[in-house]
């Protein structure tokens, strides 16, 4: 961690079996300091532990929602989001029949879309062949 030379460094494993470093770390000014503050000074720091008898006697409870109340809220989430996106699928649509009565294009809107589709396809053929042909040449450059 930057430095060139090897260092020597201990780790163990306390109660909580979380490796920690023994010895042979070198902390910064910034830590130490930190270190050194009265307990009162810092008001991120957590209260001192529990000593280990009432570590025993307490069971431990899961805190949050469980896994399934997780999966159970993405679901309806997504049902949602899902509604409202069907809802706005369907404004849209209503809107497009809208303003194809008000200009006439009524019964030309289903030929032109076919019409769109078709164009769109021949641009993704016309694509797809020049694509084949860039690739040609290379193959043919490798043999």
């Amino acid at each position: 961690m930057g430095g060139t030379g090897s260092r020597r460094v201990s780790f163990g494993l306390d109660e909580d079996e979380k490796v920690t470093v023994i010895e042979g770390v070198k902390l910064s000014e910034d830590v130490l300091r930190w270190m050194k503050q009265p307990q009162g000074a810092d008001s991120n720091q957590r209260p001192p532990c529990p000593p280990d008898s009432h570590k025993q006697q307490q069971n431990p409870k899961p805190t949050g929602p469980s896994i399934t109340e997780m999966h159970e809220e993405l679901r309806k989430d997504f049902e949602r989001q899902q509604a409202l996106v069907q809802e706005q699928l369907a404004g849209l649509a209503q809107r497009e029949r809208e303003t194809a009565a008000a200009t006439g294009l009524d019964e030309l809107l289903p030929n032109l879309i076919i019409e769109k589709g078709k164009a769109h396809e021949e641009r993704e053929k016309a694509k797809m062949l020049v694509s084949k042909i860039m690739w040609i040449p290379l193959q043919t450059s490798k043999l």
